[in-house]
């Protein structure tokens, strides 16, 4: 089936067969077997025409007796990236003979005039009480309908076993300085017919004491077929990374942990059967990598000045963009380091310019590079300076040292110094020097004449003015004022009664204002409801009660129990009850009578407003 399979890609792809690399492997299906199971091993030849492999003579080890002289072949074809591959292989069948420890010693295989040798295997035998229950494999079934529709037999759930798939974390150097590059890659093996499916990171990846730089893995990556102790596996890379020690001592990288659905094949001989079959179950696996321990060495001593931590191989170069320009113009210094190592945490070297020239923060640029097995790039330093007087100059000379793991040793590298000239107006270069404090002395301009006389300004003194008192103390009026506008504001959030007495003469106003209006376009009932509101309303909020709603009997208890006058509680009821009058008789109201409700209600708040802050 699978050579048919083979021969239809090769009729239906214009591919071609690449010269492939001659690879012998030998494998057997499991290393640890049962007294009473049988043991397959295989020899497969990959990149050679079958036409020139002579078949080879299997091993004979003492343990094992072989249960067919003449071996099962098969061959098979894959199509990867548009490449046919073709192998070619041999498997013999053995029963063992007791328990222990067998060897099934290498195999030479003539490949056209060349032999090929293999690996030795060995085998562990173990009582079968030892090795789980494993089904009968039924015999191949010819009617491929049987499947579809015969009760299949129940076949017991397999899970793999912990030695079928696993993470193997590999680490360049188990002994390194400090900030030197330490590669760890963390591959996954699982044995041939295993699948697997949404395998995914379970917690953070961490390395406590490294600066990590991730690099690239492909995202989909193809299985290689691997033999690790003669079982054949699929190797996929999950993750690279570059970490650096950022300090001395034995460290140690977190474990990679991961989540993942795997399956084991179907024991059925019957190709109809595990094609139609959902016996094949996914079961949920966790695995973890061992943890990386690394020993940081502290860096030897004696290191040079211009030494700031970098550990690797590099190499500096440097440009200037021009040797000579005008006074004010800009000159760039670019520094780039290049190799393999921590760019990210690189500092600039130091660049000291003479003093005629203004220096800028450089600009910093890092490109790295993911794809190798090891991080590398460049990063670029751009000075950027202007220089402010004329003259011929010389830009200093740049060290820049690291400490090379390979040779055990400090390197520097050196950036030659280069002239520059500097045009401008000035006939002559200006000496420059420096105050105490870092700063040019040119740039403080003397207070004298030409003639070098001290000159006395005609301005009075400042202390004498009366402007300058007046701005010192401003700010603070200023804040005074806004103080206390906060605290009305928040007073009248905050405390009700405040609110309510402040708003009652606006409020009171207000309504009379509106009575006003009314009274002018003849508008008698709505005038003596305006009346009426701006009178109980003042009450309401001066004495901090809900006023409507109260009876006037009610209304006089409110007043008497805050003691007020007799006199004001009667002119109180008289006026209520022209308002009722007006508002719903207001065919029997004079003209006079709204001015005199008017007049009467201004004066009644007016009153009131007095009676009720004598008695606060």
């Amino acid at each position: 089936m699978r050579k048919l399979f083979g021969i239809l890609l090769l009729s239906f792809y214009p591919t071609y067969l690449a010269a492939q690399d001659m690879t012998v492997i030998a494998s057997v299906n499991e290393t640890t077997i049962g007294t009473e199971e049988t043991l397959t091993y295989t020899i497969e030849i990959r990149g050679a025409n079958p036409g020139v492999i002579q078949t080879p003579s299997p091993p004979r080890p003492e343990g094992l007796t072989i249960l067919q002289t003449v071996p099962g072949t098969q061959r098979n074809v894959s199509i990867t990236n548009g490449v046919v591959e073709q192998s070619y292989g041999f498997n013999w069948s053995y029963r063992p003979l007791g328990e222990g420890k067998v060897e099934l010693g290498q195999v030479s295989v003539r490949v056209g005039s060349t032999n090929y040798l293999t690996e030795s295997i060995a085998v562990t035998i173990v009582p079968q009480s030892q090795r789980p229950k494993r089904t009968t494999r039924p015999g191949l079934r010819l009617d491929p309908f049987s499947a579809l529709f015969n009760t299949p037999e129940p076949e017991e759930d397999l899970e793999p076993d912990p030695g079928d798939i696993f993470i193997r974390v590999i680490s360049s150097r188990q002994s390194v300085v400090q900030n030197e590059q330490v590669t760890i890659e963390y591959q996954l093996f699982f044995r041939e017919g295993i699948q697997l499916r949404q395998s995914r990171l379970t917690d953070s990846w961490d390395a406590e004491g490294f600066w990590r730089e991730e690099l690239d893995v492909e995202t989909r990556p193809i299985p290689q077929i691997v033999v690790e102790n003669g079982v054949r596996f699929n190797k996929i890379v999950l993750k690279r990374a570059a970490v650096f020690p950022t300090r001395a001592g034995t460290l140690t990288v977190d474990p990679l942990r991961i989540e993942s659905e795997a399956v084991l094949p179907s024991r059925s001989r019957d190709p109809f059967q595990q094609l139609f079959s959902l016996r094949s179950r996914f079961r949920p696996v966790e695995l973890a990598s061992p943890p990386v321990v690394i020993e940081s060495l502290a860096l030897p001593g004696q290191a040079p000045a211009s030494f700031s931590g970098a550990v690797g191989q590099y190499r500096m170069t440097s440009v200037v963009d021009r040797t000579e320009l005008d006074v004010g113009e800009s000159l760039q210094l670019v520094i780039r380091i290049s190799g393999t190592g921590n760019l990210a945490t690189l500092d600039a070297p130091v660049f000291e310019p003479p003093a005629a020239f203004e220096l800028y923060d450089p600009q910093i640029k890092t490109n790295l590079t993911r794809s190798g097995r090891y991080l590398s790039g460049t990063k670029t330093f751009t000075f950027v300076m202007v220089p402010r007087s004329n003259g011929s100059f010389e830009l200093p000379a740049v060290e820049f040292s690291y400490f090379d793991p390979e040779g055990a040793r400090y390197r520097t590298d050196y950036a030659a110094a280069t002239p520059i000239r500097v045009t401008g107006s000035n006939a002559d270069p200006i000496a420059i020097a420096a105050t105490a404090a870092g700063l040019p002395v040119d740039d403080v301009a003397p207070p004298m004449d030409q003639a070098g006389v001290w000159v006395r300004l005609g301005a009075p003194a400042l202390h004498g003015e009366t402007w300058p008192y007046v701005a010192l103390l401003l700010p603070l009026i200023i804040l005074g004022a806004v103080f206390l506008v906060q605290r009305h504001h928040n007073r009248l959030g905050m405390d009700v009664t405040y609110a309510r007495k402040r708003r009652a003469h606006p409020l009171a106003r207000k309504h009379l204002k509106e009575a006003r209006r009314l009274k002018t376009i003849g508008e008698t009932a709505s005038f003596f409801g305006e009346v009426e509101r701006a009178v109980l309303g003042f009450i309401g909020n001066r004495l901090n009660i809900s006023e409507r709603g109260l009876t006037r009997t009610q209304l006089d208890s409110v007043l008497e129990a805050a003691s007020l006058d007799p006199a004001l509680r009667l002119r109180l009821k008289n006026l209520l009850d022209a308002c009722d009058r007006g508002r719903f008789a207001p065919a029997s109201v004079r003209s006079a009578d709204l001015s005199e409700a008017y007049d009467d209600a201004a004066n009644f708040i007016v009153s009131l407003n007095s009676a009720f802050t004598a008695k606060a």
